[in-house]
């Protein structure tokens, strides 16, 4: 019998393999998980802590676990946790105690550096709520679905109305792929399937589900 696409999509979920490693900067080390649920939790228990040195670590693990496979991880972690205010940081904690819907705007007013596109402000959003969002970076934004409804720069994603109602369709699609599936899964489970897709060379694969949906 011929897989089905929501068969391949299960196999991809599971073989995701960008690390589910962040730093611990309480504990000052590298921090690999057992799954990436676990370091879900432990990153959105630091991002809503209230506190703001865990919330400062938590958006630094972000950055960590994001730039992980780059040559320029550790520049950016650092250039973060050097330029960040405290009254950012007290910006960003009364941000998320009031988000409403997909959060973009509010998050980006914030300002915070390194978080002003939408790659890295979707890492901020599911992090917060990873059982509600997903991340939309660059890899999966060329996806056919998502191509024709971005408006890009060269490099990055901003954050405007346009996006954010492509972002809110990303989410939904997600959703709605996840509970086609055999086994309970989040928008973020199905968002890292279809990057396993694309990463492994299945574009066609990923843009066949996504096109049955968006």
């Amino acid at each position: 019998m011929d897989q089905t696409p929501e068969d391949a999509l299960i196999e991809a979920i599971k073989a995701y393999d960008y690390p589910p490693i962040t730093y611990d900067f309480l504990g000052g080390r590298e921090r690999r998980f057992s799954s990436m649920i676990n370091l879900d939790h432990f990153l959105q228990d630091l991002l809503l802590s209230g506190d703001m040195r865990s919330l400062k670590d938590g958006l630094s693990g972000i950055l960590y676990w994001g730039h992980y496979r780059a040559g320029f991880r550790d520049h950016r972690v650092i250039s973060f946790r050097t330029t960040v205010s405290d009254v950012q940081l007290q910006n960003a904690n009364e941000a998320i105690r009031h988000l409403d819907g997909t959060g973009l705007f509010g998050l980006k007013e914030i300002e915070l550096p390194q978080f002003s596109n939408m790659a890295f402000i979707t890492k901020f959003r599911t992090f917060l709520d990873p059982e509600h969002y997903c991340v939309l970076d660059s890899k999966i934004a060329k996806l056919g679905p998502l191509a024709i409804r971005l408006k890009r720069q060269r490099t990055y994603i901003p954050i405007n109305t346009q996006n954010d109602r492509a972002y809110r369709l990303w989410v939904d699609t997600c959703f709605s792929l996840a509970s086609r599936l055999q086994i309970k899964h989040r928008p973020v489970d199905v968002e890292r399937g279809i990057f396993c897709l694309v990463d492994h060379r299945k574009v066609d694969l990923a843009d066949q589900l996504l096109s049955a949906i968006a």
